[in-house]
């Protein structure tokens, strides 16, 4: 419990930190110039791996989505983004929504844990299960002038409609076309 109050008072230390010198430079002709962004995630609201895309739609707000997998399931998310332009390290606040279901499993010891202990009320998975969830997240996104790009996120989830909640991070690369 004490370890997971420490990452995400240094994440959220970060993020402030990196907002307070954020500094408009030329991350805004390059999100203008590359709009559409290609990468992997791992963890957070698709909570194992996943695939994403991303797509700038002005200089200070993106739009992505993406398919993943908890191995034993299947995940799907969309999200928008509003960054805080700096040189090439862009906090950012965001909100989504996300669904982790599958038709049926014999695993008996699902994951991750947020899953298990907060979000699944039965702990036989054989019928299957369909999970929607509400989150808000915050994040510090890098991207270097060729068009690579990692990011790292904190995120509260929501189940609907009971809003069983925890928190969950993620971590992605993106290549910019």
């Amino acid at each position: 419990m004490f370890l997971r109050f420490f990452k995400t008072a240094i994440f959220l230390s970060l993020f402030f930190i990196s907002a307070l010198f954020a500094t408009a430079g030329g991350l805004e002709e390059l999100k203008l110039k590359k709009r559409i962004g290609l990468g992997v995630v791992a963890g957070g609201p698709f909570s194992v791996l996943g695939l994403e895309i991303d797509i700038n739609v002005t200089e200070e707000i993106s739009v992505s989505g993406g398919l993943g997998t908890g191995l034993d399931y299947s995940t799907f998310t969309i999200k928008g983004k509003y960054f805080l332009l700096g040189e090439k390290f862009s906090p950012y606040i965001g909100a989504g929504l996300a669904r982790w279901w599958t038709d049926g499993t014999s695993e008996t010891n699902i994951g991750p844990s947020i899953l298990k202990n907060k979000f699944l009320s039965d702990s036989n998975y054989i019928n299957g299960f369909n999970i929607w969830l509400l989150y808000p997240a915050l994040g510090v996104q890098y991207i270097h002038p060729s068009g690579v790009s990692f990011y790292a996120e904190i995120q509260a989830l929501f189940k609907l409609p009971t809003f069983a909640n925890g928190t969950y991070a993620g971590l992605g690369a993106l290549v910019y076309l």
